[in-house]
């Protein structure tokens, strides 16, 4: 039976992959974007009906909701940002944004009584910079406003879970890349400086990553929406792999035939308050979902290269 399927954030790099994978198997997809999002052309989905709504305003989210009917709600939309540094006292009203939107999101949704999941995202630097593999029963010691809201968010869902008629999921996500990711972040940047032959400067060359490939996380993200599992549940999406920035560089310098002298790492580039390892156990995805990361970093990689390369021959 098709599902009726709503994402918000469902313009961005993962809510599209996911939208376009529920369209796929048949399913009802509306994507939920700000008002002025400005949608980019390969993220118009054919089949999607998008909801131009700000998450704050609760009443045009209620009333979205109430159109839409959804029986399963992703909520992948943040509005605090990534910002490296945790905010100053008087700046703490930045701190709430995420945590507001979802509580809305929640009164909305409870009003929906075919709704049957809410998967939220979050992230495995939620855990802060501790060495090894991080579990979802670890302590978290969120660095930055960012996650500090996602550990908010989480923690909140589990206090009102018993009051929900639906069970709230959450899913910590490794640091998720694939073809069509902004080239604001390292992976698609580098890979363009690479091919285009330009020197690349880089930060922090020993911090490790768990790096997720995007079509095993939206593969994740459903089959968490699928599961029968508590409300208030968190579960780790990564693939226990730890990789450094270096060793990422180096693997993109190989895909792009490039020679590794143009990828340079100044001593005085570091960034303190970034955690040094942002990495998580994903044996409970495994246990639990069945879910395993099956993409190697290296695959993944090579596949954005070539796509990279075709849009420069076409």
């Amino acid at each position: 039976m098709a599902e009726h399927v709503l994402v918000t954030g469902g313009g961005g790099f993962i809510g599209s992959y996911l939208a376009a994978e529920h369209i796929a198997a048949g399913d009802e997809v509306h994507i939920l974007v700000r008002p002025r999002h400005q949608l980019r052309s390969e993220r118009m989905l054919n089949g999607a009906v998008v909801h131009r709504v700000e998450l704050s305003d609760a009443v045009a989210v209620e009333q979205c909701l109430k159109q839409v009917r959804p029986t399963i709600l992703y909520h992948l939309a943040t509005d605090t940002g990534r910002n490296a540094r945790m905010s100053s006292s008087c700046e703490w009203p930045s701190l709430t944004g995420d945590l507001h939107n979802l509580l809305i999101l929640l009164s909305a949704a409870s009003r929906i009584d075919r709704l049957r999941v809410l998967v939220r995202t979050g992230s495995l630097a939620e855990y802060g910079s501790a060495i090894g593999r991080q579990s979802e029963d670890a302590r978290e010691e969120p660095r930055n406003s960012y996650t500090l809201a996602l550990t908010a968010g989480a923690h909140y869902v589990s206090a009102i879970q018993p009051q929900l008629h639906f069970p709230v999921l959450t899913a910590r996500l490794a640091l998720t890349y694939g073809i069509g990711q902004s080239e604001a972040f390292l992976l698609p940047w580098l890979m363009r400086r690479c091919l285009n032959g330009e020197v690349s400067e880089l930060r922090s060359p020993d911090s490790m990553r768990d790096m997720l490939a995007v079509q095993d996380c939206v593969a994740g993200l459903r089959v968490l929406a699928a599961s029968s599992l508590s409300g208030g549940t968190i579960v780790n999406l990564c693939t226990g792999r730890l990789l450094s920035v270096r060793a990422m560089a180096d693997i993109v310098a190989a895909a792009t035939s490039t020679s590794t002298t143009l990828i340079q790492y100044p001593a005085d580039a570091r960034m303190p308050s970034q955690p040094d390892v942002v990495g998580g156990d994903p044996s409970r995805a495994t246990e639990l979902l069945g879910w395993t990361a099956t993409t190697i970093f290296e695959e993944g990689v090579r596949c954005m290269v070539e796509q990279m390369r075709a849009q420069v021959a076409a």
